[in-house]
């Protein structure tokens, strides 16, 4: 088993919306006067990690529970896990091996920064195990985009923003609105697109029920709300007025939008994941801007 074939069973290209979830609680935390390199790095290693930690475990009881064979997914992801490219007992093994490496970390930003950084660390586990773990999987019972808006918004950015800083506030949880909603929407295409195979192998998504019509409905609706929210935000103060630069995604948006219009493509996830991207990313260097010239006013 080569390093490659471990490295994209870790599903890397996921983890770029925690890099960014976690950049944007770092400018928020500067933005407080409280920020710490040390512990920013050693926060972005701990939920990277954790991350990586659930793509694998998500992986195992996916193929375990014989869900990921035939899956659209698996036609164009590499998955070694399903395809045998990776011992299924040392892959187990790795797992509990990268969790614990990360609830090393949670444990120790716990001692520097308190309490309610092992509640945040508890939460981020139990959201990243039990969405494919039995005797919950969240998947499987049509709450899946709630639980990965709250996993990569709310909760991502305001336990990053708490280890930083040692304070509770709402500020970074509202902020990372916008980055939650677009990370629910990645899961949402992927659900419209899997609808009919989900529904085969016992999995109820919200859209198990519903025609793709109405998927796409609900894909506007969501998209929709990511700008919404944005502005509502830069309106009450809580994001800076710079990070209006998110709107410079729209066209990639509306291109994406008459993409689904047509026909819901293969790599539907894959293409709203790039969205995701580019918003997050322009959100956070928005924020940034936004520091800068307030501390050259």
């Amino acid at each position: 088993m080569s390093l490659k074939t471990w490295y994209i069973a870790t599903r890397p290209w996921s983890l770029v919306m925690t890099f960014v979830s976690t950049c944007l609680a770092g400018i928020l935390a500067y933005a407080s006067g409280s920020f710490s390199i040390p512990i920013f790095m050693l926060t972005m290693i701990g939920l990277l990690i954790a991350h990586t930690a659930a793509n694998m475990a998500n992986d195992w009881y996916d193929v375990r529970n014989g869900v990921d064979e035939n899956a659209p997914t698996a036609k164009y992801r590499p998955h070694p896990l399903l395809f045998g490219e990776v011992d299924k007992a040392t892959y187990k093994k790795v797992v509990f091996a990268v969790y614990g490496v990360g609830i090393l970390i949670g444990l120790y930003l716990t001692m520097l920064r308190g309490l309610p950084v092992l509640i945040f660390t508890a939460l981020g586990v139990l959201f990243g195990v039990f969405y494919t773990a039995d005797p919950i999987k969240l998947k499987y019972l049509a709450v899946g985009e709630i639980s990965v808006f709250l996993a990569f918004g709310p909760l991502m950015v305001g336990g990053a923003y708490y280890a930083l800083t040692g304070t509770f506030s709402w500020d970074p949880m509202f902020a990372s609105i916008p980055i939650g909603l677009l990370v629910a929407l990645v899961l949402l295409a992927n659900n419209i697109r899997d609808k009919d195979f989900d529904a085969s192998v016992g999995i109820s998504t919200i859209m198990t029920s519903k025609n793709v019509s109405q998927g796409i409905t609900y894909y506007k609706c969501l998209l929709a709300s990511a700008y919404v929210a944005t502005l509502v935000l830069i309106y009450t103060g809580t994001l800076s007025v710079f990070s209006i630069i998110t709107f410079l995604t729209l066209k990639e948006a509306l291109g994406i939008l008459k993409t689904f219009d047509n026909e819901v493509p293969l790599t539907s996830d894959q293409i709203t994941a790039q969205l995701a991207l580019h918003f997050g990313v322009l959100l956070t260097v928005g924020e940034f801007i936004g520091i800068v010239i307030g501390s050259l006013l």
